[in-house]
């Protein structure tokens, strides 16, 4: 079954994409829409084989795996394009990640930092695997939701930082441009705060 798993993810993720465009552009737009979607759904369908991603054995890796080609299509096809351009530039599978319905990569794309776009995972063995699943609940509870709420809470999290009223200016003061969003915007977002509560305190 995980083999089949995975020719169907990239059958269902390059549907969705096809469906998109025919509804846009007719025939010619799903013509397009399947052409664009169809490499990186099918490396997203050769990970989640090779790494064994999605739990079959069990009713919680068949739930994740409907929701993530259903409710959840829109994250699942982002994070697949992440995951491509991850490969791209010389990422590597942790085949070994035991993180049950997550995607793995070894590197984080940013130096200490792991990064979780839909159902993958870039930075693993760091410590934080907890921490980055919430990010992959809370794509699946918020589905075509989710990206939209987390950059609008991004940009008025900068434009009107209402997380100055409760802000610890002590243990992470804010000293310029660079500690406004490392310290400030970006662990004061709702889906990052959420997540700091289940693993870990924001960055220094």
């Amino acid at each position: 079954m995980t083999m089949a798993g995975g020719i169907i993810s990239a059958i269902l993720l390059t549907g969705v994409v096809g469906g998109f465009g025919l509804l846009v552009g007719g025939g010619l737009g799903l013509l397009i829409g399947a052409l664009v979607a169809v490499g990186f759904a099918a490396v997203y369908g050769w990970a989640i084989t090779a790494a064994g991603v999605y739990h079959w054995g069990s009713p919680g890796g068949v739930v994740a795996f409907i929701l993530d080609h259903t409710w959840s299509a829109v994250n699942t096809l982002v994070g697949a394009l992440f995951l491509a351009g991850n490969v791209v530039f010389g990422n590597t599978l942790d085949r070994t990640f035991t993180r049950r319905n997550v995607v793995g990569l070894r590197n984080g794309v940013f130096p200490g930092f792991a990064t979780t776009i839909g159902t993958v995972q870039a930075g693993t063995g760091m410590g934080i695997d907890d921490h980055e699943a919430v990010h992959v609940l809370q794509a699946r509870i918020f589905g075509p939701l989710y990206i939209p709420m987390v950059v609008g809470n991004y940009i008025i999290a900068t434009v009107l930082p209402y997380w100055l009223l409760y802000h610890d200016r002590t243990a992470r003061p804010i000293t310029g441009l660079f500690t406004y969003f490392k310290r400030g915007v970006y662990p004061h977002t709702w889906n990052e705060e959420w997540a700091y509560k289940v693993q870990g305190t924001p960055p220094l």
